[in-house]
C-alpha cells in the first residue's frame, strides 16, 4: 500500500500539463488531491480525471497572486480535508520576448504569478503544516534557473529565483519538520511546449538533439520526481534541487 494513501496533497496550476500529470499520478496513490487553478475548464477536467483514477478531488479556483485568494483557497481545502501533508507550487505563465520588447506589466505578472505565488502559497500553508508537525513543499523550477535562451528574460528570473526562495524556505521550515525542494525539469511534452512546436515545427528535432536520452520528459516524469521528494525515502533531503532533463544540464 502507498504511503500517499489518504494524504492530502495540493497543486497549484493542476488544471494541465505537469500539475495534471502529478495530480493523476498521487490519485493512483491514493491521495486526497486540491487543485488551486485560476482556469475552471481544465481544472474541472483534472477533477474528473482524479476520479477516475480513484483519488478525491477538490477544485479550488483561485489566482495564487492574490494573497486573499490563496488564503481562503487553504482554508477551503483543510475545512474539506483537514490537512495538507504536500504542496507542489506549480503554478507559472511564461512570456518570451526580447528583454527591451517586454512591457513593464508583462514583467510585474510574470514575477507575481510565478515568485510571489510561490511565497503565497508557503505563506499560508506553512501555517497548516506547522501544527501537523510536517509536512512536504516541492516548488516547479526550470532548467532556465541554469541555462536559458534569448527572449526568456522575465521567465528565467522568476525560475532562478525559486531556487533562491526554497533554499531560504527550506531553513525557516526546518525547525517544524517541513521540508523544502525543487524539482528541476527539462523539455516536457505539455500543451505549452506543443503549441511552441506547431508553430516552430523545425525546433522539434533541434531540441531532441540536445537531449541526451533524446525524448521530452513526460508529465509523469516530472510527478514521479515530485512523489520522491514528498515520501518518506526523502526524509533527510532539503533545501536542494532534483533535475529531471534528461541530461541536457550535464553537457554545461
Amino acid at each position: 500500500m502507498s504511503e500517499f494513501v489518504g494524504k492530502v496533497v495540493v497543486v497549484t496550476g493542476g488544471g494541465s500539463g505537469i500539475g495534471q500529470g502529478t495530480a493523476l499520478l498521487f490519485a493512483r496513490e491514493g491521495s486526497n488531491i486540491a487543485v488551486i487553478d485560476w482556469n475552471d475548464s481544465t481544472a474541472l477536467e483534472t477533477l474528473k480525471l482524479i476520479e477516475q483514477a480513484g483519488g478525491q478531488g477538490l477544485f479550488v479556483k483561485a489566482d495564487v497572486s492574490n494573497s486573499s485568494e490563496v488564503q481562503q483557497a487553504v482554508e477551503v481545502i483543510v475545512d474539506r480535508f483537514g490537512k495538507i501533508d504536500v504542496l507542489f507550487i506549480n503554478a507559472a505563465i511564461q512570456i518570451n520576448k526580447p528583454l527591451t520588447e517586454t512591457a513593464d506589466a508583462d514583467w510585474d505578472q510574470t514575477l507575481a504569478v510565478n515568485l510571489r505565488g510561490a511565497f503565497l502559497c508557503c505563506k499560508h500553508i506553512v501555517p497548516v503544516m506547522q501544527k501537523q508537525k510536517g509536512g512536504s513543499i516541492v516548488i516547479c523550477s526550470s532548467g532556465h534557473a541554469f541555462f536559458t535562451y534569448p527572449n526568456y528574460a522575465a521567465y528565467a528570473t522568476t525560475k532562478g529565483g525559486l531556487i533562491a526562495f526554497m533554499r531560504a524556505a527550506a531553513l525557516d521550515c526546518a525547525p517544524y519538520g517541513i521540508r523544502v525542494n525543487c524539482v528541476v525539469p527539462g523539455a516536457t511534452d505539455t500543451p505549452l511546449l506543443r503549441y511552441h512546436l506547431r508553430n516552430r515545427p523545425e525546433d522539434e528535432p533541434r531540441l531532441l538533439e540536445k537531449i541526451p536520452l533524446h525524448r521530452f520528459a513526460t508529465a509523469t516524469d516530472i510527478g514521479k520526481a515530485v512523489r520522491f521528494l514528498s515520501s518518506s525515502d526523502a526524509a533527510y533531503i532539503t533545501g536542494t534541487w532534483l533535475v529531471v532533463d534528461g541530461g541536457l544540464l550535464a553537457q554545461g
